[in-house]
């Protein structure tokens, strides 16, 4: 059974990326608090950041009134030389794993409202779509380019595969999911029918809003389990800031990875609150937005949340076909 690695928490982003869809060797530009750009990334995982770590990228889409004028700028020149009718984003490509790719919107009253409508292509389609999602994309399915309209706000996203490094082949045939219902692979909602394990604690639909859940009973065949959620305030929950334990100590016979992401949009980094998570017998506190991999059949939780001065977004996924 692997150990855990205190190393396994992580609140730094990695340093010299090279972006897969920029200039061929463009390095990711590091993130400086209140110089937000259009694109920037909170926490980017893989191999090199930790032995037993897969691949997982969170990071935030902003809204034109959260971008620098240098980036306004710089991204007119870019539109500039876009002719007209041409796909913005990533070439059409596939993976050797699962991903999960997803959006959420930072509308606090409507958390399933997105701010923006995006088009996403599947399989040659253009799936349009206006709402907070996860997307579950099979290994082998062709995907890309993604095209956004403005943002009306900010909107977080994560993507993930169980991999150890983001690797992809770019095709210009159709894969091997061509002419299947690509809306199937869509998760816009909570589970109706979902039953939390007993280890799980009941939490105030006050204090959170969960937003869109994944399984293989949800998207059939999915080898990937999701869960989301927002965390609120006590100025918007209306209760008493108090010690909130999620889940008590438990394991899992799958690897799981845990975020807690803060919207303090001048510090993407600060996660305008404290969480309390025991591993294997350690105790972490910590206040910085993070990930925490968890491997297989190490003991976590409990898990606790106090503090919160603004909403925080939270997840946990894991390759696995249920949450068990």
């Amino acid at each position: 059974m692997a150990k855990f690695n205190p190393n396994y928490i992580v609140t730094e982003m990695k340093k010299n990326i090279i972006l897969a869809w920029g200039t061929p060797g463009e390095i990711r530009a590091d993130y400086i608090p209140g110089k937000n750009r259009a694109m920037e990334h909170v926490i980017w995982l893989d191999g090199e950041v930790g032995p037993g770590n897969f691949y997982s990228e969170s990071l935030w889409f902003f809204s034109p009134d959260k971008i620098s004028p240098e980036e306004h700028e710089r991204m007119a020149e870019m539109i500039k030389m876009i002719k007209p009718g041409t796909k913005i984003g990533p070439q059409p490509h596939i993976h050797p794993f699962d991903e999960l790719f997803t959006f959420f919107g930072s509308n606090f009253d409507d958390p399933t409202d997105l701010g923006v409508e995006i088009e996403f292509w599947l399989e040659d389609q253009p799936m349009v779509f206006d709402k907070s999602c996860i997307v579950y994309i099979p290994a082998g399915m062709k995907h890309s380019p993604i095209n956004m309209k403005q943002l009306d706000k900010p909107v977080f996203h994560f993507s993930m595969g169980y991999t150890p490094s983001y690797d992809y082949t770019i095709i210009n045939e159709s894969g091997k999911y061509a002419g299947e219902d690509m809306n199937t692979y869509f998760v816009f909602h909570d589970k109706a029918s979902l039953k939390l394990p007993e280890y799980r604690n009941e939490i105030p639909k006050e204090l959170t809003h969960r937003v869109a859940y994944l399984d293989s009973e949800v998207v059939p065949g999915a080898n990937f389990y999701a869960e989301t959620a927002w965390i609120w305030p006590e100025e918007r929950s209306k209760l008493k800031q108090q010690d909130v334990t999620f889940t008590n100590p438990h394991t899992h016979s799958f690897p799981e990875v845990i975020g807690f992401f803060g919207t303090d949009y001048n510090d993407i980094h600060k996660l305008s609150g404290e969480v309390e998570l025991w591993v294997d017998g350690q105790q972490f506190i910590i206040h910085k937005s993070f990930v925490a991999v968890i491997p297989e059949g190490v003991e976590h939780g409990p898990l606790t949340i106090r503090k919160v001065k603004k909403p925080i977004f939270h997840y946990t996924a894991g390759p696995g076909k249920m949450y068990q």
